[in-house]
């Protein structure tokens, strides 16, 4: 059985993983190979900033939050889980701006309701689109340590003030280029390899370019496949949307 290669975490029960399901569904074997550990920052610092927004709401009111990673919306709901009713009410009561659909889904079941963008916006340039379209004067964007400029960038290009607080770190996972080695040593029936994210996939990616034959490589978007190309890997298929459906039918196609 062919099998494909998720350079990402699963989510904490594998076999209910979307994309485990989706690749199972298509007859195609799958393993997760996690590439980043990430870690929250300053939790009580962050408890303290939500309820410092809703209580300052009438003299620094905010129109809009903005997360556009799951790690980031982790932790903002472990904060928010040790804050009064009221902070939870109005911060889960704000509109929401995020990425994908996978984020969206995972911020709902935290308890927000206005959300924005999700399926509608599979990258940062067409999230920050969204936002300068509906002119929100102050938002507050929670984000990882390493994240790109482009929403903040394009906010304040269009006079709309972009307060961003950093909510969590991730660092590289050493070895992860042996496991890799290891699981292509295993597999004789064809495989694939996703990358999801630039950050820490750089062994895996520099190992591949020296190997081009080893895997077929999928991206998950456009600004994916542009690191890839960046580092000398033209994907075999990049996916329409930021969804495992989308993923899985490009890898389909491009076996074909």
């Amino acid at each position: 059985m062919p099998k494909i290669i998720f350079l990402k975490n699963p989510n904490p029960d594998v076999s209910s993983d979307a994309y485990a399901l989706s690749a199972k569904s298509s007859c195609y074997d799958s393993r997760f190979l996690p590439i980043l550990s990430h870690g929250f920052v300053d939790q009580p610092g962050l408890r303290a900033y939500v309820a410092d927004l809703a209580a300052r709401v009438d003299q620094t009111p905010i129109d809009a939050l903005i997360i556009t990673s799951q790690r980031a919306v982790e932790a903002v709901a472990s904060a928010l889980l040790e804050s009064s009713d009221s902070t939870k009410e109005y911060i889960r009561s704000m509109p929401l701006y995020t990425v994908g659909p996978a984020t969206a889904a995972l911020v709902r079941s935290h308890g927000f309701s206005k959300i924005r963008g999700g399926a509608e916006a599979g990258n940062g340039t067409i999230l920050a689109s969204q936002i300068v379209s509906a002119q929100p004067r102050r938002c507050v964007f929670f984000t990882g340590e390493t994240r790109r400029d482009v929403i903040p960038v394009t906010l304040r290009e269009n006079g709309i003030e972009c307060i961003e607080r950093v909510v969590y770190a991730s660092q590289s996972i050493e070895g992860v280029e042996g496991q890799f080695m290891d699981v292509l040593s295993r597999t004789e029936d064809g495989l694939w390899t996703v990358f999801f994210s630039p950050a820490g996939s750089e062994s895996i990616a520099r190992y591949i370019a020296r190997n081009r034959a080893t895997t077929k490589v999928a991206a998950i978007g456009p600004t994916t496949e542009g690191y890839l190309l960046q580092n000398g890997i033209t994907p075999d298929t990049v996916s329409r949307k930021p969804d495992p459906q989308s993923l899985l039918q490009g890898i389909i196609e491009a076996s074909r």
